[in-house]
């Protein structure tokens, strides 16, 4: 992909049940940053929309997307639910000019550290325990107990690959404002700007 990009890009992931759909749906309300939206094949859950936080498309419209070369990156990530980028989206994130803002499973990372080597500053997103994960879980009712314990043992995985991220946060138990302002404060650090967190 050739495209002039003086953005940064912040590459955020988190393990199951780490809360960073939270996270970056707060974010997004920052004007200063841009939120890449991912594609996936999952269904939304009751408190999704299209768009917020996913593109959500059916599981043959993403195979044809991938037969037309169309993700800059995907991975199948759990359950045979893909989530992926659009090199549509990435076109449209860069032309904007802003920080950028980009979820990405932790199995992309390698690849998209080579695709921009300059640009990339990445952030990991922990729970204060898988327990603590396990409930989070829970409490949305819509997965599956079968998913729940597939996400779990991914989550432990994830957590493992968390030391190769520049920077991790815990999202500590009712303290979502104190994480957004710790990734914030990552940001403007790297960035130098002074983004503020908007309640």
């Amino acid at each position: 992909m050739k495209l002039n990009i003086k953005s940064k890009i912040f590459l955020i992931s988190g393990s199951a049940g780490a809360g960073k759909d939270s996270v970056l749906k707060i974010l997004k309300r920052n004007t200063d940053l841009y939120c890449v939206i991912t594609t996936t094949n999952r269904k939304p859950r009751k408190t999704e929309r299209q768009g917020n936080p996913y593109y959500f498309i059916s599981g043959e419209e993403y195979a044809e997307l991938i037969k037309k070369n169309g993700f800059l990156e995907y991975e199948n990530v759990y359950s045979n639910y893909y989530f992926g980028v659009t090199k549509q989206e990435i076109e449209k994130a860069f032309k904007t000019g802003k920080p950028i803002i980009w979820q990405i499973d932790y199995r992309g990372l390698r690849n998209i550290i080579k695709m921009f080597p300059n640009q990339v500053v990445s952030i990991f997103i922990l729970p204060p325990s898988l327990k603590i994960a396990r409930q989070r879980m829970n409490k949305r009712q819509g997965d599956s107990s079968t998913i729940i314990e597939e996400r779990l043992e991914l989550a432990k995985k994830e957590i493992v690959a968390s030391k190769e991220y520049d920077y991790t946060v815990v999202n500590k138990e009712n303290k979502l404002a104190e994480t957004i302002a710790e990734v914030l404060q990552i940001i403007n650090q790297e960035t130098g700007k002074n983004l503020k967190f908007i309640k």
